[in-house]
């Protein structure tokens, strides 16, 4: 894998969930929500010969550890190309990526389980012609503010919000009407309107078996909350992903195992997502 660029399943993986480095047992300070703690009594003046202000963040102390995932594959010889009867080479590289594709895919389906989990719901709001949904979403963005101290770095839409979203603002009753105009937004608009950091559509698609009915990763659904691309343990992000180096120190490995006429190749990686802060992770059901 070394060199391959990062495909799109990591691309929106880092999107939803930047990662930092960990070792494999680490420590972070759960529920601390003193990220933005502002002296009100001048305490942060040094006297004369006195010592600074010691503070320190007073969390409770999490021993973690990533948890090490992977995937084999087998491949048969017979599957592959060859030229004058030998093997043309490379084709490792195929495979490896599409297994750390599909790992990839597994861990943002995860990572969206846990962020569920943690969030605060404000239960459903109507998307309609008659009904302001960016509002909807400006307040939910609002409510993450005031529980971090600061303006969310990211608001996610479902794809199955955000088709109702335009729906709403392509209503009949909204033709020749300023609000139409929100139909047309890109994601970088929205979130400049709804002044967060970035807004990400989550728009991928799952199947749970073979021959199993397709479903959206994220369908009714929106999220507000802070996760920082930070490599600092107790900055205030809300959910984070640790992930730990592997055999060659990177973030992802590969074994590969040959035999006489198939070889087996293992991508594997170790990360874990834990939520230092849940208090400014909110959630609405779009209806």
């Amino acid at each position: 894998l070394a060199g391959l660029p990062a495909g799109d399943e990591q691309v929106a993986l880092d999107a939803l969930f930047p990662g930092i480095q960990v070792n494999d047992f680490f420590q972070f300070a759960k529920a601390d929500d003193e990220g933005f703690l502002t002296e009100a009594d001048d305490s942060d003046i040094r006297g004369i010969g006195a010592s600074f202000k010691r503070v320190q963040y007073r969390g409770t102390l999490v021993t973690a550890s990533t948890i090490q995932k992977g995937l084999t594959m087998r491949v048969d010889h017979k599957t592959l190309p060859k030229v004058g009867g030998v093997i043309v080479p490379g084709w490792e590289n195929r495979f490896a990526d599409a297994l750390r594709n599909r790992l990839t895919r597994v861990d943002r389906v995860r990572g969206l389980s846990v962020l569920d989990g943690a969030a605060t719901s404000g239960g459903n709001k109507t998307f309609s012609g008659a009904t302001n949904p960016d509002g909807y979403l400006r307040a939910m963005v609002q409510l993450t503010r005031v529980a971090n101290g600061s303006m969310p770095t990211h608001c996610v839409l479902g794809n199955a919000a955000q088709q109702l979203r335009c729906d709403a603002y392509e209503d009949a009753t909204r033709v020749n009407h300023a609000m139409a105009n929100h139909a047309d937004y890109s994601m970088a608009e929205l979130a400049a309107y709804l002044g967060v950091g970035k807004v990400v559509l989550e728009d991928g698609i799952k199947q749970t078996a073979k021959a199993a009915t397709k479903a959206d990763v994220l369908g009714l659904a929106a999220y507000s909350y802070t996760s920082n691309d930070s490599p600092l343990m107790d900055d205030p992000s809300n959910i984070r992903r640790a992930w730990s180096p592997v055999l060659g120190g990177g973030e992802w490995g590969v074994a590969i195992q040959e035999a006489a006429v198939y070889t087996d190749i293992t991508v594997w990686h170790e990360s874990l997502f834990f939520t230092p802060f849940t208090a400014g992770i909110r959630k609405i059901v779009p209806a």
